[in-house]
């Protein structure tokens, strides 16, 4: 794992369905290049795949962050995954657990989640809904053919959505520019000796370029408000470098903890972000279903009303 691989995993992180060509160009890299890196990657234990992810402020939820510390087994972690607003739980390196949930009532899913795992979680982080702008009834289809396999190819998604490349183009382009979808690398441990990277969670109020001053490559992947906490992608030469480093961390202003994670595999619940993403594609179609004979019409691709001639039949 050196620099232009650390690199490349960033590049991921901020859009994983750059082409190589893209990606090459982000670290000085010809595309097989990139193409052969990320194989040693994938071989390696390092790139275990891709995810969707989903800003959880267009199904109207918060964003909350439970974490379990302790030796948990696999099991766990699935038995987690199955649990009322799951969205998608991190098993640990060593052994703890990550539950992202996307709850509209917080007590109650943390509830849900304490009885599944038979304790209560040792902390927990939440952002309350921040919508950003309207999803559209086509927004809602490509999402929903997105979810299974985000990386799929461009002519694969427009047979699946049945749109139109122009318009399946638009919309796709628009959905990551404003943040509402993430393409993510799902991430495991390296497998052998090496640069070590490693997931950072600090809490605190911090600036990102003081934790960079002292952590060197550190690349943000998310935060949370309340408390503030920021989820950071880093790169060490060794344990000793990383250990070092957290503890400089650790001295800076502001900053209350840090905690270092490296990930053991990442389990998403797919079929729960379906069935959110489904059930908006219903409600707009049954709010078609009622106006269909009326005057006024949902347009099939922002999902706005307008007036329509109105058929006496």
């Amino acid at each position: 794992m050196d620099s232009k691989d650390f690199r490349l995993l960033v590049a991921l992180h901020e859009n994983a369905r750059q082409s190589y060509r893209s990606l090459g160009q982000r670290v000085s890299l010809s595309a097989p290049a990139v193409r052969d890196r990320l194989k040693r990657l994938e071989d390696r234990g390092i790139l275990q795949g891709y995810w969707l992810y989903v800003d959880p402020g267009i199904f109207d939820r918060e964003d909350l962050m439970v974490f379990y510390k302790g030796d948990w087994k696999r099991e766990d972690a699935v038995k987690a995954l199955a649990a009322d607003d799951v969205a998608f739980v991190t098993w640990k390196l060593d052994g703890g657990l990550s539950v992202q949930m996307w709850p509209r009532d917080r007590e109650k899913a943390v509830k849900m989640l304490t009885s599944a795992l038979g304790t209560r979680p040792s902390e927990q982080t939440f952002t309350e809904i921040q919508r950003k702008h309207e999803i559209s009834p086509v927004d809602w289809r490509i999402i929903d053919a997105l979810i299974d396999d985000p990386t799929m190819p461009f002519e694969t998604l427009i047979e699946k959505t049945g749109l139109s490349p122009k318009t399946v183009r638009k919309h796709l382009q628009s959905l990551i520019r404003n943040e509402t979808i993430y393409t993510m690398p799902r991430l495991g441990s390296l497998a052998d000796s090496g640069d070590i990277v490693y997931h950072l969670s600090v809490k605190g109020k911090v600036a990102l370029t003081e934790l960079r001053r002292v952590l060197d490559e550190a690349f943000l992947v998310g935060d949370t408000h309340n408390p503030p906490m920021k989820y950071l992608l880093c790169r060490a030469s060794d344990l000793a470098d990383v250990t070092s480093r957290t503890q400089a961390a650790r001295k800076i202003p502001g900053v209350e903890s840090v905690e270092v994670t490296l990930n053991r595999e990442l389990l998403v619940a797919t079929d729960h972000v379906h069935s959110l993403v489904r059930e908006k594609i219903r409600e707009w179609e049954d709010t078609r279903r009622r106006l269909r004979h009326t005057r006024i019409e949902p347009d099939s691709e922002t999902g706005r009303y307008s007036e329509t001639a109105h058929s006496p039949l």
